[in-house]
């Protein structure tokens, strides 16, 4: 019975352990803390884009900048699109779903913005149209995914951060990890 418990949290510890001894995988979420750091400093705001799991993790991490992480300090201005199901619903009726995010991105993002991206799969049109969409507006962007993602598209984004499995929901746990080592790095800036 407990067997397959301590088989998942063995699976569970190999993934970040694969993370934890990859310097430039740590290298790049390093880099992409300071490229949030950045995007503050010129007075831009962090746009975050997910479906699912990814739309919990979006919400989560853009209410880290907003609210604390770990200590008190200055709200940071973070935007989870996938929150406003209001703007979600009418974009898909009006449009299509794939441009629920993108058509978000080019209402609210400018310049000074930063995307972060986030799918398990990276491969979700959605998420797909919103990266390509920061990058018509000339923001910088940050995506969260993993090694089920071929590598063309990854040229496409300034730091791809690729988790090294193909498990959906240990890729998921891996995510939130990073989201919290990007907040950590981030709050250190802010007093």
């Amino acid at each position: 019975m407990l067997d397959d418990i301590k088989r998942y949290i063995e699976h569970s510890i190999d993934v970040k352990r694969a993370i934890l001894n990859n310097d430039r995988l740590l290298m790049k979420i390093y880099q992409a803390s300071q490229m949030v750091i950045s995007s503050l400093r010129r007075r831009g705001k962090i746009l975050i884009v997910g479906n699912g799991g990814s739309a919990a993790d979006a919400m989560h991490m853009a209410t880290e900048f907003c609210a604390k992480f770990y200590r008190p300090r200055k709200p940071l201005p973070a935007i989870a699109l996938c929150a406003d199901s209001c703007t979600i619903s009418a974009i898909a009726n009006d449009f299509n779903f794939e441009y629920i995010f993108s058509r978000q991105v080019e209402a609210l993002g400018n310049e000074q913005d930063l995307l972060i991206a986030i799918s398990t799969s990276g491969n979700s049109k959605n998420i797909i149209n919103a990266i390509d969409t920061a990058k018509q507006k000339r923001m910088q962007v940050i995506f969260i995914t993993s090694e089920m993602l071929g590598t063309g598209y990854l040229q496409k984004v300034d730091i791809p951060i690729c988790v090294p499995s193909n498990d959906v929901p240990l890729i998921q746990e891996a995510h939130e990890m990073i989201e919290h080592i990007i907040c950590l790095e981030v709050e250190k800036e802010y007093k």
